[in-house]
């Protein structure tokens, strides 16, 4: 994703900067709809010169508030620095404007890289490149199978229209700058490189950026075991934050499936910073990391971890397996002792607990009600059962299927359009008076 601007970064700023006092900045990548709520966590992380754009934010910070940012954003899958932008009408353009960044600031012989190319418009998956045979990265949307390999011809267009072929050049120019620069080249690793160089091209316009993280954000390291296609942990992360939930009354997820929604809840509540767990991220293998920085970024993390909810977290499910998953998965998250599971039909839940407080779900559809008039009395169960019984409460309804949220039967308050990979869902907000 690019900057707004064509602002050059082809320069690193904090090059030979100590890292306390050099502010670089960054693109905090998000699904389409929740860049506000990345773009509030980025505030309070210190961020600064904050700006929304579609599928991420950009921000200014210095080396803490990087390393903040990658251990504790809940919303963002991944943290980028952007280098240079520029015109690329053609490979010769691209392979002329990538060698003239000073790689060898970042890489010698003896690390390693990997390139991933993404073209806006097309529908081929991106692939992380360099060394033969390439492999598959981590699968897009409208992503498909390829030729494993990739020609070294360029394709018959003469733009750019083609991620491996790109990625391919992008790679090569690399090469063929540090061979000059250093008389020799690093290899290419594209399972755990030493410097992940993403590129997006759209408009003619290639922007290149360093990756911070590694895998993705979402990847928290608890889900053991899962039931359907259970929700992405930053998406979750996003639907509590944007709920409204303070973590000061009781929160019930009546179809919590393998438990995503209210673990990350539970997480939040815990302050928890989803990072912790990884051993290691990719911005610690820049030349410019600073593990004094780092360490005490980790220790204030730890040290603002709470040892109890204030207010008590409830998932119940129609499917003892699912309930099974959920559980598993609260413990290797460390929360199972701050959430309550039981296997109930949603139309035999009950107010978990006397106080009001607060419903967020993610309802069943697809493979576990395939017919459209079973859905329309599934939504109308859900209706009834909260009007009837759920009353002083509130309820935040994540809809994959818009039309059929009419069968509810409840009026709306808010609602805020998010995504579910390529799926236009809506989040619904309703009090139940």
């Amino acid at each position: 994703m690019p900057p707004n601007s064509s602002r050059d970064f082809e320069k690193p700023k904090n090059a030979y900067v100590p890292a306390a006092e050099a502010v670089d900045r960054y693109v905090a990548i998000s699904a389409r709809g929740i860049e506000p709520v990345t773009a509030a966590e980025l505030r309070h992380l210190g961020a600064t010169d904050l700006t929304e754009v579609i599928g991420g934010v950009q921000f200014s910070g210095n080396q803490s508030v990087l390393y903040r940012a990658c251990l504790e954003l809940r919303t963002a899958s991944r943290v980028v620095k952007p280098l240079k932008e520029f015109a690329a009408v053609n490979p010769e353009m691209l392979y002329s404007q990538v060698r003239r960044i000073p790689w060898e600031i970042y890489l010698d012989e003896r690390k390693t890289l990997a390139v991933y190319a993404t073209i806006q418009g097309t529908a081929g998956r991106s692939k992380e490149v360099g060394g033969q045979p390439v492999k598959t990265g981590p699968a897009k949307r409208n992503a498909g199978r390829g030729d494993p390999r990739i020609e070294r011809s360029a394709p018959k267009s003469q733009g750019i229209n083609h991620s491996q072929y790109a990625a391919l050049k992008i790679k090569d120019a690399i090469v063929d700058r540090l061979r000059q620069e250093l008389g020799a080249r690093p290899n290419v690793d594209t399972i755990n490189p030493d410097l992940r160089i993403h590129a997006f091209f759209a408009g003619g316009r290639c922007t290149l950026s360093i990756d911070a993280i590694g895998a993705s954000l979402h990847e928290r390291g608890y889900r053991q075991q899962t039931t359907g296609a259970p929700l992405k942990e930053t998406l979750a992360a996003a639907i509590v934050d944007l709920s409204g939930w303070n973590g000061l009354i009781p929160l019930y997820d009546p179809m919590c499936g393998s438990g995503t929604l209210v673990i990350e809840a539970a997480r939040k509540a815990l302050r928890m910073a989803p990072g912790l767990h990884r051993e290691r991220f990719a911005c610690q293998r820049w030349p410019d990391h600073d593990p004094q920085i780092w360490q005490a970024t980790v220790d204030a993390a730890k040290s603002n971890i709470r040892t109890n909810v204030a207010a008590p977290i409830f998932g119940s499910d129609s499917d003892p397996a699912a309930i099974r998953a959920a559980k598993a998965n609260a413990l290797a998250a460390g929360v199972a002792p701050f959430i309550q599971f039981e296997v109930r039909r949603i139309e035999d839940s009950v107010p978990p607990t006397a106080e009001k407080g607060m419903i967020i779900t993610n309802p069943p559809y697809g493979e576990r009600l395939s017919k459209d008039t079973e859905l329309e009395r599934f939504y109308e169960s859900i209706g009834a059962v909260w009007k009837e019984r759920f009353q002083g409460w509130t309820a935040c309804f994540f809809a994959g299927n818009l039309g059929l949220t009419r069968s509810l039967g409840l009026e709306a308050t808010a609602r805020y359009k998010l995504y579910n990979g390529p799926l236009d869902c809506r989040l619904l907000k309703f009090p139940l008076n």
